[in-house]
């Protein structure tokens, strides 16, 4: 039957935030309720496992982790991940990882013990190859989770239907590029995510600090005087293409 709530019952209603969230998490995702849906998207090489490790060091403080390394499983590339952002003493028995064997099914089992994971990281939704439908089935079931969902990229999009539908359901939307999450989010916030400011730097040079302030630079108009054959082309300056040597 379908929930109806007045005005004042609305106002009423109790939410679980995640108190005490660092500056830069709190100024990219403002207040942050306790069970939330993300939408991760960016291509290889521009920082998405290594703001997923600054996210689940984060997040663990509030509950345990459970990470779906459906791409990369337990190999050396997500070891060496682990290795910079995370250590044994401090998230054992905290954080959990899984490879491609935990399909959606396992997945809806194991989250219906008691104390499973609060969070759970999917990497990638394209790996896992779910329908919008089981996605939709999977955050109704357990609505007290929260669901971050790694995806590959197709431009400035997630890539494939089921990717992009997520990302347009999910209320907090990051695409990574350059080292920086470009945030939407509906809690507030909203400020881009430096993931890597040596790597950002690097890569997007002069146009760093507008990147960052999320403020789009103006687009430069052509001068009246320069038409005619003699006139001279401006050509805007290329973004470099060689990207620092760090492990996405």
């Amino acid at each position: 039957m379908a929930k109806i709530l007045g005005v004042k019952n609305l106002l009423k209603q109790k939410f679980t935030y995640l108190e005490g969230l660092p500056d830069n998490m709190k100024k990219s995702f403002g207040d942050l309720v306790a069970n939330f849906i993300m939408c991760v998207w960016g291509d290889s090489g521009n920082g998405k496992s290594n703001f997923l490790m600054q996210l689940l060091k984060v997040l663990v403080v509030y509950g345990k982790v459970l990470y779906l390394s459906l791409e990369e499983g337990t190999q050396a590339s997500i070891v060496a991940t682990v290795k910079r952002h995370l250590t044994e003493e401090c998230f054992e028995g905290r954080v959990h990882f899984a490879d491609h064997e935990m399909t959606y099914e396992k997945l809806m089992v194991f989250l219906a013990k008691k104390k499973s994971a609060r969070f759970v990281i999917i990497d990638s939704v394209q790996y896992w190859n779910i329908t919008y439908e089981q996605y939709k089935a999977l955050k109704e079931r357990f609505k007290k989770k929260s669901f971050i969902f790694i995806s590959h990229a197709a431009g400035k999009l997630p890539d494939g239907k089921t990717a992009d539908k997520i990302r347009y359901d999910a209320s907090i939307k990051v695409f990574v590029e350059g080292y920086v999450g470009k945030v939407k989010c509906r809690y507030g916030g909203n400020k881009p995510f430096v993931i890597w400011e040596a790597g950002a730097r690097k890569y997007w040079g002069k146009k760093y600090e507008s990147v960052i302030s999320g403020v789009k630079e103006p687009k430069t108009k052509p001068s009246r005087k320069a038409t005619g054959d003699n006139a001279a082309v401006q050509t805007p300056s290329a973004e470099p293409n060689q990207l620092p040597t760090y492990a996405d």
